[in-house]
Order: structure tokens, then sequence, then C-alpha cells
């Protein structure tokens, strides 16, 4: 599936700011595969075909592509500070402090799809939204 996607090691690292390690582009080629499972899963728990569904949407290929860059740059560029907010060192008498914030877009696991790259991929859940009275019994009784 990753060749009918067409997203490479090298196409990722096109785009970020820094070039890649060896061991980096490795870990890359890893999380493209597991970035498109993911999108074959969602899929299909929603019973379509990622597959067939590239075949016949014209854009949703490169909507795939697109999200699959995304979910796998955050990783790599984060890496090893996944979930930091902040950092702070003190040199006189050693100090140092490190706070975690719950990051939704990097997963200490690897790649995560989020809720705005699903919805980018057409996976909306069609649930209403919004308060709605409760229906009446049946069979109905006027007041």
């Amino acid at each position: 599936m990753g060749d009918l996607i067409g997203v490479t090691p090298e196409d990722i690292e096109k785009r970020l700011p820094r070039p890649l390690t060896a061991l980096e582009r490795e870990r890359v080629a890893v999380l493209i595969e597991d970035a498109v499972e993911i999108i074959e899963l969602e899929f299909a728990r929603r019973g379509r075909v990622l597959g067939e569904e590239l075949r016949s949407v014209p854009w949703l290929p490169a909507a795939v592509r697109r999200v699959v860059r995304q979910m796998v740059s955050a990783p790599v560029l984060v890496g090893v500070n996944v979930g930091v907010r902040s950092v702070s060192s003190t040199t006189g008498q050693v100090s140092d402090s490190v706070t975690y914030a719950d990051v939704a877009h990097v997963d200490w696991g690897g790649v995560t799809l989020t809720d705005e790259l699903a919805e980018y991929l057409g996976l909306v859940d069609g649930a209403p939204s919004g308060c709605f009275p409760q229906p009446g019994r049946w069979p109905e009784v006027p007041l």
C-alpha cells in the first residue's frame, strides 16, 4: 500500500528543517508503514476500503500523502522530547526540571491520526451534534 500512496523517507526529509540521520531514515520508513496501516484501519472501521477509494476519489491520494507526512514528521522532529512543555536547569547547587504536557499530535510509540487529520481524509462520523429533546413514548398520548 505504501507504494500506492507514494510517500518515501526522502519525501519526508525534503520537508523537514534539518537532514535526517541514517537511523532516523530507517525509523521514518517504519513510521510511514505505521501511518498507512492506521489510515487503512480507520477506513475499515467505517466500512470503507482505502485502496478502492484511492482509485475512485480524485482528491484522496493527495490528502493521504499530506496526512502521512504530517503523521510521520511530528514524531521525527519531536523525538525524545515528546510531551515536554518546559525544561529548566540551574548550575549552582545543580537543579533540573522538566514539565510534561499531554500532546495529541505525538505518541510515545510513533504516529497518531488526530481527529483533524481524520476529518481531512473525509473520515467524519455522521453523529448529530446539539441538544435534542427525548422522543415521546409510543403510542404518543397528547397532553
